[in-house]
């Protein structure tokens, strides 16, 4: 299995999906990775991660303030225009201003049939976990009003089960990455994982698995290239990642919403797999959205030393005020340990591609 495969997997999402409810499944979408995946697939509810596009938004600009990140921007667009027309529902989480106003916007002006919301606490504290844990319940009943059926908890098992198995599969792919001379590269394992947004679960480990074992037994050379750690929030130009690469630089290591804090932390199958699941998200690499931002920090640091990174390149969407807001202390924490930082402001439909590769290359020219 080739990395194609999985970059294929992602360009026919929606042809794929259309096939799905052809064949009678259920599909809800959702937009961050706070979403309890798990309690949709034991719903018997296909999830599938609604991203950006890189094509050019035409309609929701008449719905939105112009302060609006091109992600948010570009989803409601996708929606408007129909893209995502196979939908039965979505299930939103409290992250950003515009992600916990989507299902409004959205089911205001396209008709979906379910729209769920967890209102996810901001904390880690004793009360914030029995908040969340009190939100489960209550999408886990809206599901069970939905599907007309009561959701068990062996199928709640079940499906933190499916779900290990793909954070397990990842992170030992995301290792793969970070060895030297590794044939995995930064830009190819971004295309892996975000294959994986749009598949179901069980299909999905097999590819991983089979990637895997064509990995385990091939070599590439990385020798000169300078040794990075990526970090940010979500962005759809995989040639940012690319460029990187082609300007002389190897991505070993990331942050990123679309990236590592998506699969790294794993939930317990339990006599009360809500609760669980609950320690699950609330315990989870934090989204600058979430606090303590030290932890994060603190794996960023350990990452740095773990992979021998020679410098991070923070990749942030333009007013993205949950990342733009912990910029400060994050350059502060990397300054003090005297590690080299880069910061990218970007939004899709710009093209920056241009400024970026040169301040890329002059950041790569100043490690060597």
């Amino acid at each position: 299995m080739m990395i194609k495969d999985f970059q294929e997997r992602y360009a026919k999402r929606h042809e794929l999906a259309k096939g799905w409810k052809k064949e009678g499944k259920r599909i809800f979408g959702y937009f961050c990775g706070y979403a309890p995946e798990e309690l949709i697939d034991a719903a018997g509810i296909i999830p599938v991660r609604i991203l950006g596009s890189l094509d050019k938004v035409t309609l929701a600009d008449s719905h939105l303030q112009s302060f609006i990140c091109a992600f948010g921007r570009s989803c409601l667009d996708q929606g408007l225009k129909g893209t995502y027309d196979y939908l039965d529902g979505m299930v939103t989480s409290k992250t950003c201003d515009i992600m916990r106003n989507m299902p409004g916007i959205w089911s205001r002006n396209i008709e979906i049939p379910f729209v769920g919301y967890i209102g996810a606490p901001a904390k880690r504290t004793k009360a914030a976990r029995g908040c969340l844990i009190e939100e489960f319940k209550v999408l886990r009943s809206k599901l069970e009003e939905f599907i007309g059926k009561s959701i068990d908890d062996d199928s709640i098992n079940r499906s933190i089960e499916t779900y290990n198995e793909s954070r397990k599969l990842l992170k030992e792919l995301y290792e793969i990455r970070g060895e030297d001379n590794s044939p995995l590269s930064g830009s190819d394992f971004y295309h892996v994982v975000r294959a994986g947004f749009v598949t179901p679960k069980k299909e999905y480990n097999k590819m991983l698995s089979s990637l895997k074992r064509e990995l385990i037994s091939s070599k590439s050379s990385r020798d000169g290239k300078v040794r990075f750690l990526v970090s940010g929030s979500t962005f759809e130009d995989v040639n940012i990642l690319k460029m990187i690469e082609e300007a002389g630089g190897s991505i070993v290591a990331d942050d990123l919403c679309i990236g590592s804090r998506y699969f790294w932390d794993l939930a317990e199958p339990a006599s009360d797999p809500i609760r669980s699941l609950a320690d699950r998200y609330q315990m989870r690499i934090a989204c600058p959205c979430k606090h303590p931002s030290e932890e994060r920090m603190e794996r960023v640091l350990e990452e740095v030393k773990k992979y021998r990174v020679e410098g991070v390149i923070s990749i942030v969407q333009k007013y993205c005020d949950t990342h733009l807001f912990e910029y400060p202390y994050m350059k502060d924490v990397l300054q003090k340990n005297d590690i080299p930082f880069l910061y990218l402001e970007t939004e899709d439909r710009m093209g920056e591609e241009g400024q970026f590769k040169t301040r890329v290359q002059a950041f790569i020219e100043m490690l060597r």
